[in-house]
C-alpha cells in the first residue's frame, strides 16, 4: 500500500525489508530523540536486525505500519495504525519522526493521510491517539488534523480523538 498528501510532500508506504536499513540509521541517529516523552522506539530497534525482525515478523499484525517519505524520496519516520482490541471500529494512531526532520509538516500531513485511510478504506468510526502531556508538538500535530482532547489517563497521557463524518 503507498499513499499519498494531495499536495506530493509526503508518501506513505507500508514497511518493507528494502526500507530496513535506512529505517535503522533513521533511528540509529535519533536515539536521543526518539527517547524523549516516553516514546519506546529507538529501545525497541537497538540493531538492525531488529528492524528487519519486526518487518518480517510483526508482534502486532493488526498494526499497520508505514515509512513516511518526503517529495525527495527520504524516509524522515514512521507512522502505524492499530485496530483497538475491544472495538474493531477504533483505532489507534501513532508516529515518529527523525529530528533533523521536525518543523516540516511531514508529520502533520502523515497523520491526515492515514486518517483519511482509516476511515475510508479501512473502516473505522473513531481514530486516537496516545500523546504524553509535555509532547506539545505531537498534542499540536494531531490537533490540526482534528483531533480533539478526550480525557487524560494515568501516567500523564492525553488522549485525542476524531470520528470519521
Amino acid at each position: 500500500i503507498e499513499l499519498a498528501s494531495s499536495d506530493g510532500e509526503v508518501t506513505l508506504r507500508q514497511y518493507s525489508l528494502e526500507d530496513s536499513s535506512e529505517l535503522f540509521a533513521l533511528i540509529d541517529r535519533n536515539r536521543t530523540h526518539l527517547s524523549q516523552n516516553y516514546e519506546d522506539t529507538a529501545l525497541k530497534y537497538p540493531s538492525l536486525e531488529t528492524v528487519q525482525e519486526s518487518i518480517l515478523h510483526p508482534k502486532n499484525p493488526s498494526r499497520r505500519r508505514f515509512a513516511i517519505r518526503n517529495k525527495q524520496g527520504l524516509i524522515v519516520g514512521g507512522i502505524n495504525i492499530t485496530t483497538d482490541d475491544g472495538d474493531p471500529k477504533q483505532a489507534e494512531i501513532g508516529y515518529w519522526q527523525g529530528a533533523e526532520f521536525t518543523g516540516n509538516g511531514y508529520i502533520s500531513r502523515a497523520v491526515e493521510v492515514l486518517t483519511t485511510f482509516g476511515f475510508q478504506r479501512l473502516g473505522y468510526e473513531l481514530i486516537y491517539g496516545k500523546v504524553f502531556k509535555s509532547n506539545t508538538p505531537s498534542l499540536n500535530v494531531l490537533k490540526r488534523a482534528g483531533y480533539e482532547e478526550k480525557r487524560r489517563v494515568n501516567g500523564g497521557y492525553i488522549i485525542l480523538e476524531i470520528a470519521s463524518s
